[in-house]
């Protein structure tokens, strides 16, 4: 196995910045910089085919690409969310030169998954799979989900190109191959079960709203292509995430969806938008009630509260709070779906809110820090504490904090 870093990676580098619609003079300039993460971008060819993939974290000062001790080089969970910005900066921005990238790394996905529809998530710096790690052995979990969003959006950037017809077999097939686990877990709709003394969903995989948050984000995008029908998983996975939803009127933490059991943390919590998404295709009323209640009731509450770390609740009106660290993942969580709901209401009160949220990234948080530098295009891996900022730059918090400034159109 060889490590190749093609000659159009460094155009891409030092001559990215302004692109044009075909026939179009107007030039549509794309709001994010790419330079550090495509930084973090490298090949490496295995058994004839070049992959292409993100290193998980980068080192201040310096910000060289790193691995990640006893896991990998490069993992699923990066890979698959970077298909996204490279989807809006190829079909938004006509950003033709990131095609390249987007193929090794749709490559990339289809070499971390199997014909079965499970998924490893770690790649060992000698291009070999990390099959043994706990978060890397096969699995239709996490890095599952995460790959069948990546593979949505290679789905979308090679739907139409017939230079890639071969390749997007190939994607069609992996994705195909999740239906059987998908649908294991939905047989067991609507039956509920126990959980931390309460009945909850018995059809969610693995029990994890946060998870099917991510999935349902997947099926909405694919299904939307017209080309899959996910409508009966995007209802029952929908459902489920209400009925995962803390409501009590006169409570603070009203509206808030648990992400595990009887918590909720904000190292990703999708729910809101992707119940924003399945309401777009299921028009069910229930979905979008879920999501106002949201934003009505516990955005504020975090706001209020800088953005804890982790909610746990231990009986009705009492719980305990986790004030740090906090990271991008979370932020652009909220963001996105208050962006969403915003988009479609076209209310200007949830556009505001979704702004307040948006200001973390720009410094409006408990370290009176600018998580994002334009200049670089790096965004800090988070805070730790008041004052405190974690000033490396992995590929998770640069993609996250690229997807927000996409959904914003502006930093």
């Amino acid at each position: 196995m060889k490590r190749v870093i093609p000659i159009l990676f460094f155009f891409i580098l030092f001559g990215y910045g302004q692109s044009k619609i075909d026939n179009n003079p107007i030039a549509i300039t794309s709001p994010v910089n790419l330079s550090h993460a495509l930084s973090l971008v490298d090949s490496m060819n295995i058994n004839g085919t070049v992959i292409t993939y993100i290193w998980i974290y980068a080192d201040a000062p310096g910000y060289n690409p790193v691995g990640a001790e006893g896991e990998g080089i490069a993992c699923v969970d990066d890979v698959g969310r970077f298909m996204e910005v490279l989807e809006t900066e190829i079909l938004i921005y006509n950003n033709r030169e990131l095609i390249p990238i987007a193929r090794g790394m749709t490559q990339f996905l289809l070499y971390m998954s199997r014909d079965d529809g499970l998924w490893y998530n770690f790649m060992l710096d000698d291009g070999s799979i990390n099959t043994t790690h706990k978060n890397s052995a096969a699995d239709f979990g996490w890095w599952a989900v995460r790959g069948l969003r990546g593979l949505a959006a290679a789905y979308k950037i090679f739907a139409n190109d017939p230079d890639h017809t071969e390749l997007l077999s190939k994607v069609i097939a992996r994705i195909n191959a999740a239906d059987s686990h998908i649908q294991t877990a939905l047989q067991r709709y609507p039956n509920k079960k126990m959980i931390n003394l309460d009945m909850r969903p018995a059809w969610l995989i693995k029990d994890a709203p946060d998870l099917n948050s991510e999935l349902l984000i997947a099926l909405s995008k694919l299904h939307n292509t017209g080309n899959f029908d996910y409508y009966d998983a995007i209802n029952k996975i929908s459902v489920g995430l209400i009925d995962y939803q803390y409501q009590a009127a006169r409570d603070e933490l009203n509206g808030m969806y648990f992400c595990w059991k009887n918590i909720w943390h904000n190292w990703g919590n999708n729910q809101a938008y992707g119940l924003i998404e399945a309401y777009k295709i299921t028009t069910d009323s229930r979905l979008l009630s879920s999501v106002k209640i949201w934003a009505d009731s516990f955005v504020p509450f975090l706001i209020e509260n800088n953005f804890p770390w982790e909610i746990t609740i231990s009986s009705p009106g009492h719980y305990e709070m986790t004030p740090a660290p906090q990271i991008a993942y979370g932020i652009n969580s909220i963001y996105h779906g208050l962006k969403s709901l915003a988009a479609l209401e076209n209310n200007v009160e949830y556009s505001e809110l979704s702004e307040r949220v948006f200001m973390w990234f720009k410094g409006d948080n408990i370290a009176q820090t600018q998580m994002y530098d334009s200049e670089t295009g790096r965004c800090f891996d988070g805070i730790n504490g008041m004052l405190s900022v974690n000033k490396n730059s992995g590929a998770e918090s640069t993609i996250e904090c690229l997807l927000a400034i996409q959904a914003r159109r502006a930093f």
